[in-house]
C-alpha cells in the first residue's frame, strides 16, 4: 500500500513536471526596455523575440520605456502583475546596483535572469578631436580634462562603469556626461556634443564603421572583432583594468508563477543556441552569444555585478555599502 502511494506521489510529480514545462501563454508577452530604442538591450531583445514566439506560441511585444538610467522601466515590471506576462530586460550590472545607487528598492535576488549575451565597452572618441590613441586620451583627460566630456548612460551603465575602470587604473578624473540611453550618448558623440563614449562595441558598432566614430580599444582583456575590423584591448596600456563585462537579457520577477520559469528554463538555451539573428547581431557588433538561465545565468552575473558595486561604493557613487547587501568584495 505505501509502495503504491509512493509511486503514485513520483507519478504526480512528474506529470506536473511535465505539464510545467509545457505551459503555455494565452495572450502576448510584452518586455519592458527601460532605455530608448537603438541600444544594446533593445537590439538583443528584438533579435530573439522573434525566436521566442514560435515556442511561446504568442506575440513577444517590445515596448520601450526610458527614464532614470533605466529604473523608471525596471519598477514598472516591478509593479506589474506577477502573471508571467510583463519581462524586464537590460544588463545584469544595471539591475544589480540599483538600490545601492539610491535608484529603486531592487537587488538582483529579486529576478530570475535568462541571459542573451556577453557584451563589453569601447573607448571611442569623436574624429574631430585628434584623439589617435589611448595615452592620447589619458594625457587630453590630464590637460584639459574640463573640455572632454564622455558621453554614458548613467554611473551604473556599461558605459559608466567601463569609464570609471579606466579613471581607475589610470587615475584621472574624466569628465562624465549622462544620458537617457545608450543611443542618445552615443549621437551626442558623433554630433560633438560629447567628445568620447565608453559604451557598448554593440551600440557603437554602426558608427565606428561608418567611421563617425574612432575606437581606441576594447575596455577588458580581450580584442572585440566587429566582422573584419579588430579593436585591441585597453590592457596593453593599463594592465590592472578592473573587470567590466557585462551580460544583456531578460528577467522575471519573484511572484511569477514557477511553471512560467520552468517552460523558460526548459527552452531558453536550446531555442536561442540556434537564433541566426542573435548569431549575425554578434557576430556584426562585437558581443558573445551567451544563452544562460537559472543557476548558471547567477553565476555570470554575480562577478559583474560584484564588480560594478564596490566600484561604485569606492568611487564615491554609491549610497550604501554592499556589503549590506550580501555582496562581497572581488
Amino acid at each position: 500500500m505505501i509502495s503504491r502511494m509512493i509511486m503514485a506521489a513520483l507519478a504526480l510529480t512528474v506529470s506536473a513536471g511535465v505539464a510545467m514545462a509545457d505551459w503555455k501563454p494565452e495572450k502576448p508577452v510584452t518586455v519592458i526596455v527601460p532605455y530608448p530604442p537603438g541600444g544594446v538591450t533593445d537590439l538583443a531583445v528584438r533579435a530573439v523575440a522573434a525566436d521566442l514566439e514560435p515556442v511561446l506560441g504568442q506575440k513577444v511585444v517590445v515596448v520601450n520605456q526610458p527614464g532614470a538610467n533605466g529604473s523608471v522601466g525596471t519598477q514598472a515590471v516591478l509593479d506589474a502583475p506577477k502573471d508571467g506576462y510583463t519581462w524586464l530586460s537590460g544588463g545584469v550590472r544595471d539591475i544589480g546596483t540599483y538600490k545601492i545607487m539610491g535608484m529603486i528598492d531592487t537587488t538582483f535576488d529579486d529576478w530570475h535572469p535568462f541571459i542573451i549575451a556577453s557584451m563589453s565597452s569601447v573607448l571611442s572618441v569623436n574624429p574631430d578631436t585628434g584623439i589617435g590613441s589611448v595615452e592620447d586620451f589619458i594625457a587630453r583627460v590630464k590637460s584639459d580634462g574640463d573640455k572632454l566630456l564622455i558621453a554614458t548612460a548613467g554611473p551604473n551603465s556599461s558605459g559608466g562603469q567601463g569609464l570609471a575602470a579606466i579613471a581607475t587604473a589610470a587615475d584621472i578624473d574624466p569628465k562624465q556626461i549622462v544620458y537617457d540611453g545608450g543611443n542618445p550618448a552615443i549621437l551626442a558623440t558623433v554630433s560633438g556634443e560629447a567628445q568620447a563614449t565608453t559604451q557598448l562595441a554593440l551600440e557603437q558598432a554602426e558608427m565606428i564603421r561608418a567611421g563617425r566614430l574612432t575606437p581606441l580599444a576594447a575596455i577588458g582583456t580581450t580584442e572585440i572583432k566587429l566582422g573584419d575590423l579588430s579593436i585591441p584591448p585597453i590592457t596593453a596600456q593599463l594592465p590592472n583594468l578592473p573587470p567590466a563585462e557585462n551580460f544583456v537579457g531578460i528577467y522575471l520577477p519573484d511572484g511569477v508563477p514557477q511553471e512560467v520559469l520552468d517552460m523558460l528554463e526548459s527552452v531558453w538555451t536550446e531555442t536561442l543556441s540556434g537564433s541566426d539573428a542573435l548569431q549575425q547581431l554578434c557576430t556584426s557588433r562585437g558581443c558573445g552569444v551567451k544563452p544562460v538561465a537559472g543557476d548558471e545565468a547567477m553565476k555570470s552575473a554575480d562577478p559583474a555585478i560584484a564588480a560594478a558595486a564596490w566600484g561604485l561604493y569606492d568611487r564615491g557613487d554609491a549610497k550604501m555599502s554592499p556589503e549590506e547587501l550580501g555582496i562581497t568584495r572581488p
